[in-house]
């Protein structure tokens, strides 16, 4: 687990980027410390024959891959990468994440090496 979260600032607004350089089934959780609104999801995928699958919770409370309901699930095929984009933002009051190989919410299959980094607020 390789979790980076570094802050910057514009005219208008303080950022976070959130880099996971190895996401896999353990929760990263509440990463920015703060709720906010995620603009971009970008994820690199390095395994050539199966699909990596982030999910969220964006909701405050207590995280158990493998048990608990995801909000929201994104995710990057085989040896590739996706970016995802909320223009307006998407709200959350606790932005938790873990990756898992399969889609199922009670998956905990580690994927091979998945990148995930966000930008938010």
């Amino acid at each position: 687990m390789t979790l980076k979260v570094t802050g910057f600032s514009s005219a208008t607004s303080t950022y976070k980027i959130v880099n996971d350089a190895d996401s896999d089934e353990n929760v990263e959780t509440n990463v920015t410390g703060s709720s906010g609104q995620i603009y971009s999801i970008d994820i690199t995928n390095s395994a050539a024959t199966h699909t990596s699958y982030v999910k969220f919770k964006l909701a405050s409370g207590d995280v158990t891959a493998g048990t608990t309901e995801p909000d929201m699930m994104v995710l990057c095929g085989p040896s590739t990468s996706e970016q995802y984009y909320f223009p307006d933002g998407l709200a959350f009051e606790q932005l938790t994440f873990w990756t898992t190989r399969n889609p199922t919410t009670t998956d905990t299959t580690a994927p091979n090496t998945t990148i995930v980094t966000i930008l938010c607020t």
